[in-house]
């Protein structure tokens, strides 16, 4: 009997698509990337380019073994195919899968399964298709831009500033954010402002709380605004200008995407978003939960109908027609949404562990919350002016819940509520109490330091990195001491951070908010066909090459015999004295002797 030879990322996941396929597939994980971007020695950054930024891969040491079994595994096999995760990493993962096989002669495909489900087994075998080139360049040209941008920025930190130092392309970024934000906090000068408020009465005698809605910048305003408001006595009098009562509805959150579930899980439950995904990724390679690296929050129809179903089956209401949402402009739509595979898979199983139940509450709530009927509440807002100065107004608003709609699934409690009696316009109102007039001094306060999830909401905003990378990212955000997490879940910049992130910043323009977005939105272009990677690759490195070369020159570089670039201070591997070796090493291999300070023949 022929077999096909089914390749997936990890163990997890090819024992449980094992149990759909069969006996006619023999499912074998590839443990993630088999191989890597070459680096040192002769194969320098792993990139030529000279010919055209070609990167250099070879076989990582410890999937020898592995390789070596998928083409023992293939050999047994009439085809291959290649269900690697479907983003752009796993479209890589599959070709570089696709070239250590195909000398095997067997036809290889691509498939994609965005639930680890029978039915999503079934659907992707249904479209078995070509590596997609676009996917892959687009994954190759990030591998490439992050290799040059670290490779090349890291050795002139540490020549010029100690060891152990390093850049990134997108974590210098975050670094230089969280350095702003407290350059914001140190800089920032305190406003005096005042507040007045008011205790009314009306001729009930039922009082309640109002507010001078004007600016008031200094105690001498306050004090004439406060006399204006007591009258003689406390005798002043006010008219009743205006009273509006409406319905407010506040619609659900659409369903989950990536960056929104690492918001919730850091902010609600104090997990890292490295937990949450390495859950989720368990949930999705179990069949629970559907892909959960998305920034989409499209649902299909069959999904969407279940929702449907499941709430009116189980006495929630509906709206008429299924609640629609838009995706933000950048999203790239390639999946949808985080969402459970299945309904009556419910979060308190008893087949989840307690953070598993935690993650996956909050995919299964907010994804049926998001086909519910909005929140309604009952809202009152009131003018107030005073009779012998029209011009000083008074404010007083509340708003109370009329009908849960979505805040019921999602375990909301709101207990807010209207504190004003009845009114209704030309109601005269008195003062209430013997100290009716509350005036009190304050000051403007400072912007807030980045918690995770509001620094990923500022990524996600900025277009800064891809929230599939955002766990990874924070992970390693204090390795180099440049950023602290303080048990209160906030960032601070350390001393070094501050002197990094400036000297990066005086130099670099890959350090710019707006050119970070933009690499990310031509990195987009390339999967989808519209950009050339080759290109892309030559537009960023000509203009850093001259920006690294200008921070070395900057620092006193000896300068290159052969190709007049900056050279920096190396060590032999073997014995000998220091020397001068050109940083385009191994593209020039020109170097100098630091004590003559002549060239040698390379």
């Amino acid at each position: 009997m022929s077999k096909t030879l089914l390749i997936v990322e990890s163990p997890h996941k090819a024992k449980t698509i094992q149990g759909y396929a069969g006996n006619d597939f023999i499912v074998i994980a590839s443990r993630g990337h088999v191989t890597d971007l070459a680096k040192g020695g002769i194969h320098g950054l792993g990139i030529d380019i000279n010919n055209n930024f070609k990167l250099k891969y070879v076989i990582i040491d410890d999937q020898l073994k592995t390789l070596e079994d998928l083409v023992l595994m293939a050999g047994q096999c009439e085809q291959i195919l290649i269900c690697s995760d479907p983003d752009r990493e796993g479209e890589c993962i599959a070709n570089q899968l696709r070239i250590r096989l195909q000398d095997l002669g067997k036809p290889i495909k691509r498939i994609e399964m965005h639930e680890i489900t029978k039915k999503g087994f079934i659907e992707a075998l249904k479209n078995p298709h070509d590596i997609n080139a676009s996917l892959t360049s687009a994954a190759e040209a990030r591998r490439a831009l992050d290799r040059l941008t670290g490779f090349l920025v890291s050795p002139y930190l540490m020549n010029n500033f100690g060891k152990g130092l390093s850049a990134g392309r997108v974590q210098s970024v975050v670094t230089k954010l969280i350095v702003d934000k407290e350059r914001e906090i140190e800089n920032f000068a305190p406003e005096e402002y005042w507040t007045i408020q008011a205790n009314l009465a009306n001729i009930k005698q039922e009082s309640f709380i109002s507010k001078y809605e004007g600016k008031i910048l200094n105690k001498t305003d306050s004090d004439k605004i406060k006399s204006e408001l007591e009258g003689t006595n406390l005798d002043a009098k006010y008219i009743v200008h205006s009273v509006e009562t409406k319905e407010e509805k506040k619609k659900p959150s659409p369903p989950l995407i990536t960056a929104k579930l690492q918001q919730i899980m850091s902010k609600s439950h104090k997990m890292m978003p490295e937990k949450t995904m390495k859950i989720a990724q368990g949930l999705y390679e179990s069949g629970i939960i559907t892909y959960m690296r998305t920034d989409s929050i499209r649902v299909s129809d069959q999904a969407l109908k279940e929702a449907r179903d499941w709430l009116k089956t189980n006495k929630y209401e509906v709206p008429k027609t299924a609640n629609k949402y838009a995706n933000k402009n950048q999203a790239q739509d390639a999946h949808e949404c985080i969402r459970p595979c299945n309904l009556s898979t419910k979060p308190d199983s008893t087949e989840f562990s307690s953070d598993e139940k935690l993650v996956y509450g909050v995919i299964w709530k907010y994804f049926l919350a998001s086909q519910m009927m909005p929140s309604v509440y009952n809202t009152l807002k009131v003018s107030i002016k005073l009779q012998s100065n029209p011009k000083i107004i008074l404010k007083a608003s509340g708003k109370a819940l009329k009908s849960e709609g979505f805040l019921k699934m999602l375990g909301v409690v709101d207990q807010s509520s209207i504190d004003i009696p009845l009114l209704k316009k030309g109601d005269e109102l008195t003062l209430s109490g013997k100290s009716p007039i509350l005036a009190e001094q304050k000051w403007t306060q400072p912007p807030a330091r980045y918690s995770e999830s509001k620094l990923i909401e500022t990524l996600e905003n900025k277009e800064i990195g891809r929230p599939s990378s955002y766990a990874e990212l924070l992970s390693k955000l204090t390795v180099r001491n440049y950023v602290e997490r303080h048990e209160n879940g906030v960032y601070y910049p350390t001393e070094l951070g501050k002197k990094i992130t400036d000297e990066l910043t005086k130099y670099f323009t890959f350090m710019d908010y707006d050119f970070t977005a933009q690499m990310e939105r031509k990195l987009d272009a390339i999967s989808e066909g519209k950009a050339n990677y080759i290109d892309m690759l030559k537009e960023f490195y000509v203009p850093f090459r001259e920006e690294l070369n200008k921070a070395y020159s900057d620092h006193g570089a000896e300068i290159c015999p052969k190709c007049k670039g900056p050279m920096i201070l190396r060590t032999p591997k073997i014995s000998g004295p220091q020397f001068w070796g050109c940083t385009s090493f191994p593209h020039c291999n020109g170097i100098k002797s630091i004590i003559s300070n002549e060239s040698v023949a390379a």
